[in-house]
């Protein structure tokens, strides 16, 4: 090689370089360094082919197209595959080739699409940095059919710095997603942290996350003793199989599981609480999503972070509502209740005193009996406020809750299962409203209350042989209502068997999971 030809090649190798370091704008880099290596080699025509998979391609930058190449905003160059393309995607171009027949400029030829400059071939480069390979180099002049071996090593020096450049700017790009996906990240974790309500906590997170991160859909599962509680939303586009088998995939193997089909891919997401799974997010994104695993990781760690706190914020709400129903029992304990006594036996020690004067003695009796009956109510009304027994089970409440109205609970439990707590209490609140009615208009003191659980369902029947009634008109009663409604909003059913002369029998069924 000349000293002029090598003192040429050094030459446009500094420009190259100089020009490739001035941008980090890839398709605008492309387009300046093209410029510049026709300027400086005397070529008249060049385009460069980015591909990152097979089958898809975009000319990224071009000079100089003829115009049979350039009509109809450079369709040619956006359509269709051309040799030197399925060569690149075969791994068959490895280096720079000498002459390529162009098949576009063929075609367009053929088609009569217009003027190509007598340009009939192009030399081929590919764009390559260590191992890695981003796509081609192609240059041409009008009735060029060969270059040189000096040619062809300075294109694929060229080349080379081109490649080089475009796997630096890719990395720079890659950490600047990055840092705008942890920035997003840094919001969730922020919204997150805002949501205390435990019911309402999977729409909720769903739709905020699906707002953040751009997803098209995104669906929290919380996991409940075996069972999965979905969030409000649908997902119509997939299936319900198909939901349930990347579920399963992701628990078995603790991470995420992708799946993807021409239109969008689908992420599901473990929610991990130590070795157990407490849940799933279900989120579909575009295929060309590209967001790093550790964001979702690290997502799936501060959504289950703060589905914790939100049921600890239920716990402390649900403590405080106890805390505060204990002191108020205490207080209509050292209060009223106490007024109340003192009132009967002032109303005693009147009525001994006046024994004597009829009218005066009639008055006091019935003073002391409203008393008692006063005196009565309350101290039921502190044991609903305060249910003695019910950490030994509802049974065991209920029987000492009988006691105190005078009556005898014959009690029956069959089988063994936990109760979930929101379940047990309204069974109490259920039983303790059958125990009232029968006090007050039953005409009877013993009472039959049978509990059967299994692992789906916990039943409680509260029954008596009293008076009864005609269930028929007083079904919609304040006090019944009140069951009914309380066993609906945990997806319970109250059955209500009643008639005059024939006793009364409460049946409530509730699923051990409804509604917790």
């Amino acid at each position: 090689m000349s000293s002029e030809l090598r003192e040429n090649e050094l030459t446009t190798l500094k420009v190259i370089a100089e020009t490739l370091n001035q941008s980090n704008d890839l398709h605008a880099m492309l387009s300046v360094v093209l410029d510049r290596l026709l300027e400086i080699t005397g070529l008249s025509a060049g385009w460069i082919f980015l591909s990152e998979s097979k089958g898809e391609y975009v000319c990224s930058a071009d000079s100089g197209l003829p115009p049979a190449l350039a009509i109809e905003e450079k369709k040619p160059m956006r359509e269709g595959v051309c040799w030197c393309i399925e060569k690149f995607w075969s791994g068959r171009l490895t280096s720079a080739v000498n002459i390529m027949e162009c098949k576009r400029l063929e075609d367009s030829i053929t088609l009569k699409r217009g003027d190509t400059k007598g340009i009939t071939h192009h030399a081929t480069v590919p764009l390559k940095a260590g191992e890695e390979t981003f796509g081609l180099l192609n240059v041409a002049a009008p009735g060029k059919t060969k270059f040189t071996e000096e040619e062809l090593a300075l294109l694929s020096s060229v080349a080379f710095q081109i490649g080089t450049a475009i796997k630096r700017m890719k990395l720079y790009e890659a950490q600047q997603h990055r840092a705008e996906e942890f920035a997003r990240l840094d919001v969730a974790s922020r919204e997150l942290k805002k949501l205390n309500d435990i019911e309402t906590f999977p729409e909720q997170a769903a739709h905020k996350i699906k707002d953040i991160f751009g997803f098209t859909f995104a669906e929290l599962y919380i996991k409940t003793t075996g069972v999965l509680t979905d969030s409000p939303q649908l997902i119509p586009e997939v299936a319900e199989e198909h939901i349930s088998s990347i579920l399963t995939e992701a628990e078995k193997r603790k991470e995420v599981i992708f799946t993807e089909d021409a239109h969008r891919k689908v992420a599901a997401i473990p929610l991990l609480s130590g070795e157990e799974t407490a849940g799933f997010l279900l989120a579909g994104m575009d295929r060309s999503c590209k967001i790093p695993g550790e964001i979702f990781s690290a997502l799936a760690g501060h959504l289950t972070l703060a589905m914790e706190n939100a049921k600890l914020h239920k716990m402390r709400q649900e403590i405080s509502v106890m805390e505060e129903r204990n002191r108020l029992a205490r207080d209509l304990h050292d209060s009223v209740t106490q007024t109340l006594f003192s009132l009967s036996l002032t109303a005693k020690g009147a009525k001994n005193i006046y024994k004597h004067e009829q009218g005066i003695k009639e008055t006091f009796e019935d003073l002391q009996q409203m008393a008692q009956t006063a005196l009565t109510e309350m101290r039921s009304l502190i044991l609903q406020l305060k249910p003695p027994g019910l950490e030994d089970g509802v049974i065991t409440a209920l029987k000492k809750y009988g006691s105190n109205l005078g009556m005898q609970v014959h009690a029956h439990v069959e089988g063994v299962a936990p109760i979930p707590e929101k379940v047990e209490e309204a069974l109490w609140r259920i039983g303790q409203e059958a125990l009232n009615n029968t006090c007050k208009h039953g005409d009877t003191s013993d009472v039959f209350a049978d509990l059967k659980l299994t692992k789906e369902n916990v039943r409680l029947i509260v029954k008596d042989n009293g008076r009864g009634f005609n269930s028929e008109k007083t079904y919609r009663s304040a006090g019944l209502t009140g069951m009914i409604e309380r066993a609906e909003e945990l997806q319970g059913t109250v059955k209500i068997n009643s008639g005059p002369g024939r006793g009364t029998e409460i049946i409530a069924d509730f699923p051990v999971n409804g509604g917790i």
